[in-house]
């Protein structure tokens, strides 16, 4: 009879024992940072092209997507990423491709709609002319009124209190010198 052969990879001595296996989050794929949303896009497809039934790649394809947020939305200034962007998230809303593992499974439809919200807002303020995202600030600043609009909240208003802060405008404007006609 021939030896097996196995029997090669069989030892003499004592079996050691298997090693720890180690957590899956020490050992997990590391997200590459991302510098703007075209380099997040293609990050995507790479990692989607390379896509098979593993838990690990669908975790590190999470990570990676969930790293875009309405803060890095706004801050793009690219307008093709940006399109790009609402394209697939739309298409993400509704699935009906072939994909394995796309953007779909990714967010909840709840942030997924605040994403598509932000990435369709951003699109169209690109598409005027809009580098930088407007300021928040308050709904009603006196300061920025012009005179005849402030003449008119004078007299229409219906919150007095509004009216007086109005008014205070109204005469610290003309203490600077001008007039409220002057803005």
């Amino acid at each position: 009879m021939t030896p097996s052969p196995l029997l090669r990879f069989a030892r003499e001595g004592p079996v050691e024992a298997a090693p720890e296996p180690r957590p899956l989050a020490g050992c997990a794929m590391k997200v590459p940072p991302f510098g703007d949303l075209a380099a997040w896009l293609a990050e995507l497809d790479r990692q989607s092209g390379l896509m098979r039934p593993r838990s690990r790649l669908y975790e590190r394809f999470d990570r990676t997507a969930r790293t875009l947020t309405p803060g890095r939305i706004r801050a793009s200034r690219d307008a093709r990423a940006v399109a790009e962007l609402v394209r697939r998230l739309r298409a993400a809303r509704d699935p009906v491709g072939h994909d394995l593992h796309g953007l779909d499974r990714v967010w909840s439809r709840a942030e997924l709609g605040i994403l598509i919200t932000e990435a369709v807002n951003r699109d169209r303020q690109l598409a005027m002319g809009r580098v930088l995202p407007r300021l928040k600030g308050p709904r009603l600043d006196p300061r920025r009124l012009p005179g005849d609009r402030l003449e008119h909240l004078i007299q229409h208003h219906r919150d007095l209190e509004v009216v007086e802060a109005l008014r205070a405008e109204r005469r610290r404007c003309e203490a600077a010198g001008g007039g409220h006609a002057a803005r």
